[in-house]
C-alpha cells in the first residue's frame, strides 16, 4: 500500500507540474499561435527534391538513417532543433584510438594524435577561452602534455574551428596549417561578421597545398583542399591504431553544403573526390569535426566503457564509410533542388 501511494503522489506531483503549461497555451484562445516554422524553400524543385531525398535514403539503409535525417532534413529544415543538440557543453575527453584522442566539446569537435614526437592538434574550438579551459584541460586529464603540441591543423576557416589557434600558438609555439584560401578568409576584418567578428586569427604560419602532408614522429596525415564549404576547406586522411592494429581515417573538412549555387556545386565535386581518394587510402574510420555528424558523443561513451571485445564504434569499415560519404553527396544535391535546380551535375 505504501508504494502505491508513494506512486500515486509521484504522479499526482508530474500532472501538477505539467498544468502551467499547458494552462499557458490556452490562456488567450483568440491569440494567432506564434510558434517558428521549419525552413522553407519557395523555389524547390519538388519533384529533385524526391529524387535526391529518396537516394540518400536508400545508401543509407538503417545503419546510416540517423546521418541521412540529420544531413538531408533536420540540419536544413528545423534550426532550433539544431542550436538545441549542436549546444557548446563539456564532455569527457575520451582515448579513441592508441593514438587519437577527442579535446572537444559538445558544439565542435577537437582532436590529439599523438606521436613520438609529439602533438598534432586538429581544429582549436571557438576562441581562446575554449582553447585555454576545454582543450587544455582535456589534454592534460588524458594524460598528455599540451607543451607537446607542434601543429595546429585546422580545418577550415569558420571561427568555431580556428578560434583557439591563437592561443595554441603563442602559449606553445605550435605550427597553425591552414589552406591559402583559408587563411585569406580568417584574416580579413571582421572574417565576414557573425559571432566569431572580434576574433584575432594566428599569425600566417603554414600554409597548406592540396597533396600536401604534415609529418611527426614517424606519423603522416596528408591534406586535401576540398572546396565548398568554405574555400579552402582541408580534408584529412592519417592512420589510427586500434590494439596496434592499424587502420585508416578519413575527415572531411565540411561536409555541410555550401551557401548558394556555386558552392554547393564545389560541394558535390569535392565530396565526389574525396570518395575516390578515401577508397583509394583503404579509410574504414569516420572522423567528423562537429560530433553531432556521427552520434560521436554517443560512441565516446561506448567506448569508454566498453568491454574486452566490444568493437570500436569509430570504425565503419570501408564500404559503409564510402556509403556515408555518398549520403553527404546526395544530400548537398537536395540542396541544389531546393534552390530550384535538378541537383544533377
Amino acid at each position: 500500500m505504501a508504494r502505491y501511494t508513494h506512486s500515486a503522489m509521484l504522479i499526482g506531483l508530474m500532472l501538477t507540474a505539467a498544468i502551467p503549461l499547458a494552462a499557458q497555451d490556452r490562456t488567450d484562445p483568440n491569440k494567432p499561435i506564434d510558434y517558428p516554422s521549419q525552413t522553407s524553400f519557395p523555389h524547390e524543385n519538388r519533384q529533385a527534391v524526391a529524387k535526391h531525398l529518396s537516394a540518400a535514403r536508400k545508401i543509407a539503409g538503417d545503419d546510416l538513417a540517423r546521418d541521412f535525417q540529420w544531413r538531408c532534413l533536420i540540419s536544413p529544415l528545423d534550426k532550433k532543433l539544431v542550436f538545441g543538440v549542436q549546444h557548446n557543453g563539456l564532455i569527457p575527453p575520451t582515448r579513441i584510438f592508441d593514438n587519437l584522442y577527442s579535446i572537444g566539446q559538445n558544439a565542435v569537435s577537437a582532436f590529439a594524435i599523438t606521436t613520438p614526437a609529439g602533438i598534432i592538434v586538429i581544429d582549436s574550438l571557438k576562441n581562446p577561452a575554449e582553447a585555454r579551459d576545454i582543450l587544455v584541460p582535456n589534454l592534460k586529464a588524458l594524460g598528455l602534455d599540451p607543451a607537446q603540441i607542434r601543429y595546429v591543423v585546422v580545418t577550415h576557416g569558420h571561427g568555431d574551428h580556428w578560434g583557439g589557434a591563437k592561443y595554441l600558438q603563442d602559449t606553445y609555439g605550435a605550427h597553425v596549417v591552414l589552406s591559402g584560401a583559408d587563411w585569406d578568409m580568417i584574416e580579413k576584418p571582421g572574417h565576414g561578421g557573425g559571432p566569431f567578428a572580434d576574433l584575432v586569427p594566428p599569425r600566417r604560419d603554414i600554409v597548406a597545398k592540396d597533396g600536401d602532408t604534415v609529418t611527426l614522429g614517424g606519423e603522416t596525415i596528408r591534406l586535401y583542399v576540398t572546396p565548398g564549404h568554405t574555400p579552402g576547406t582541408l580534408s584529412l586522411i592519417f592512420p589510427v591504431y586500434d590494439h596496434g592494429k592499424r587502420h585508416m581515417a578519413g575527415l572531411m573538412g565540411g561536409t555541410g553544403g555550401g551557401h548558394d549555387s556555386a558552392t554547393v556545386h564545389q560541394q558535390i565535386a569535392s565530396l565526389e573526390r574525396w570518395q575516390k581518394l578515401t577508397e583509394a587510402a583503404g579509410v574504414d574510420v569516420l572522423v567528423t569535426n562537429h560530433p553531432v555528424h556521427m552520434q560521436a558523443t554517443e560512441k565516446q561513451a561506448m567506448i569508454r566503457y566498453a568491454m574486452p571485445g566490444d568493437p570500436n564504434p569509430y570504425i565503419y569499415g570501408a564500404p559503409r564509410y564510402q556509403r556515408y560519404m555518398q549520403v553527404q553527396e546526395e544530400c548537398s544535391r537536395v540542396q541544389l533542388a531546393r534552390m530550384g535546380e535538378s541537383g544533377d551535375d
